[in-house]
């Protein structure tokens, strides 16, 4: 199932990359779009937004980033619910 796949993938990178996840697991960018959407509507994913002034403190991306303004990648990070249903499935 795609949907767990894309979980699992993102709990083990820490963030997420629709080009990287469209690569790894083998399906068309846009299907991977449309199993974010999925998953952020069903509450398995949540937008990381930390503060203004944090953004780049906690950005996920920090060490490679190049831009060091406004935090302009969306980066998702999982639910509780995720979490639970990855570790009941593992």
């Amino acid at each position: 199932m795609v949907f767990k796949e894309v979980l699992k993938y993102i709990h083990q990178k820490g963030y997420i990359k629709i080009n990287e996840i469209s690569r790894e697991l083998k399906i068309p960018k846009s299907l991977a779009e449309q199993v974010i959407e999925e998953l952020k509507k069903k509450n398995y994913l949540e937008t990381a937004t930390p503060s203004n002034e944090a953004r780049c403190n906690f950005c996920l991306l920090k060490s490679k980033c190049r831009i060091k303004t406004a935090c302009v990648i969306k980066s998702y990070v999982l639910t509780e619910k995720a979490k639970r249903l990855l570790k009941m499935n593992s």
